[in-house]
């Protein structure tokens, strides 16, 4: 016969959407039911999770060669609304912090629903997010900057992202002039160590990137990816860890002579058979995709679809495996575009554009991004010149979501997402905004484009899931 107080049950706060967690800390707890107080915990279980994002904050500060460099960020932070989510508990928390602390002060707090908070930041350090209780559901961040400075021109913006353990970047060519680099920020309690790889035509390419990379906790590490040549034309950059994860963060600098050709953020990428890319902006020059293959050769298709959901471009590519490769987007005109990249095997896909091909010019990359099964959101950048828009793409079925938009003129908004058909809404002069998904599964991204006196401005910013739930998964276990 087993007694009541030896029935122990493992309580595990869990994502609801899809089994996932998204940026969540899993929170184990052993309880023994027959004791009163056991019980009285076990109704606060939602305090205990929490949701951690991280922003790369100034890339060049501190880093070789730009220990002085001035720079400045913007990283604004957003709560979604109560009515978004499935379900919220009472009170929370955020925290935000720099890591490492004495790289300088940290971002406000969104500390209601719904709020947006930001502020402009400078220092060598990245920004650690940290929502709790009530705030780790709808929890969202976006970092973003507009550089006018002698070599440094454009417009950089990258939502804040959780902790990975493997993750794949879009970095560089071999343009005279260019710079990458990548950003690996700790938000944990213990050292991690961290490979970055440079992947070309040729393979993994020697002397490039940094092995071996120790992040000591609660701080960060810039590597500095070097010049390149032909090989690297189209390259990746792959990033593991070992002993925990790191947030991954690529950043873009080019240069043609004297000119400002760009600045952009690059988003970290999951390989897998079907890469989304929401929004791509073809404004001038020749489009492609820079396409990876991690494991084994494949044949690739790539898809450019209009806003009428006309397939304009349809290119086949036998890949080699272990090496990157360019598809280019025949035929293709100005506009913009989804564009969709399957393959029997897994892959990485992400597509650069530039605003100009002569001239001050910027450039963006669009990267694959996750399917979105519940929530997204972020905050809007508020940049003067500056029209944003946000793209929802639903592959293969039909979706429905509710667009609720915050600040000035927001509002809520049900739109039927065709199959395969882009879906574009301007967001310029919001606080933010939230995607709920109600029916189907869609992808989604930010896109913003304008000027400032003669200086073009282009980006694009993959979203990310975004925790609706905590849910509480029992799972018996009788004990003699």
């Amino acid at each position: 016969m087993v007694s009541a107080a030896a029935l122990a049950r493992t309580v595990v706060v869990c994502a609801a959407s899809a089994g996932l967690v998204y940026g969540t800390t899993q929170v184990d707890v052993r309880t023994d039911w027959s004791r009163a107080g056991d019980d009285r915990a076990s109704r606060s279980l939602s305090a205990a999770m929490s949701t951690t994002l991280v922003c790369p904050g100034p890339d060049r500060p501190g880093t070789p060669g730009y220990e002085g460099a001035s720079q400045s960020v913007t990283v604004t932070t957003s709560a979604a609304p109560a009515a978004l989510l499935d379900e919220t508990a009472a009170g929370g928390s955020m925290q935000t912090t720099r890591l490492p602390e004495s790289a300088g002060g940290a971002p406000p707090r969104s500390s209601a629903r719904p709020a947006t908070a930001g502020a402009p930041l400078t220092g060598a350090g990245s920004v650690r997010i940290v929502g709790q209780g009530g705030l780790a559901t709808g929890l969202a961040a976006l970092q973003h900057s507009v550089e006018q400075e002698e070599t440094v021109g454009g417009l950089a913006a990258t939502a804040c992202s959780q902790p990975v353990t493997d993750a794949w970047i879009p970095l560089g060519g071999n343009q005279s002039g260019r710079v990458s680099r990548v950003v690996l920020s700790n938000p944990g309690s213990s050292a991690v160590t961290a490979d970055v790889t440079v992947i070309g035509s040729k393979g993994r390419v020697a002397g490039k990137g940094a092995a071996g990379v120790v992040v000591p906790p609660s701080d960060r590490v810039v590597v500095n990816i070097g010049d390149f040549d032909a090989d690297l034309a189209n390259a990746m950059v792959h990033v593991t860890s070992r002993g925990g994860a790191v947030s991954v963060s690529g950043n873009d600098v080019l240069m043609r002579g004297e000119t400002r050709a760009g600045v952009a953020s690059a988003a970290p990428i999951q390989a897998s058979t079907d890469q989304v890319l929401p929004l791509v902006p073809v404004q001038a020059g020749r489009a492609g995709v820079r396409v990876a293959v991690p494991g084994a050769a494949t044949t690739v298709r790539v898809r450019a679809i209009d806003a009428t959901g006309l397939v304009v471009t349809d290119e086949v590519a036998d890949l080699p495996g272990g090496v990157t490769s360019a598809v280019a987007l025949q035929g293709i005109s100005r506009g913009s575009y989804a564009v969709r990249v399957t393959a029997e095997q897994p892959v990485v896909a992400a597509a650069q554009t530039d605003a100009a091909t002569q001239g001050p010019s910027d450039i963006s990359w669009s990267t694959a991004t996750p399917a979105v099964p519940a929530l997204t959101g972020s905050p809007v950048p508020s940049v003067s010149g500056v029209r944003t828009w946000l793209a929802i793409f639903a592959p293969d079925k039909a979706a429905t979501v509710d667009v609720v938009t915050i600040g000035p003129g927001g509002g809520n908004r049900r739109l039927a997402v065709a199959a395969d058909t882009p879906t574009w809404v301007e967001v310029t002069g919001r606080d933010a905004v939230w995607v709920r998904v109600r029916s189907g599964s869609v992808h989604a991204a930010l896109s913003s484009a304008g000027k400032q006196g003669s200086q073009p401005l282009l980006e694009v910013a993959g979203l990310e899931p975004v925790l609706v739930k905590p849910a509480v998964r029992d799972t018996s276990a009788e004990r003699d």
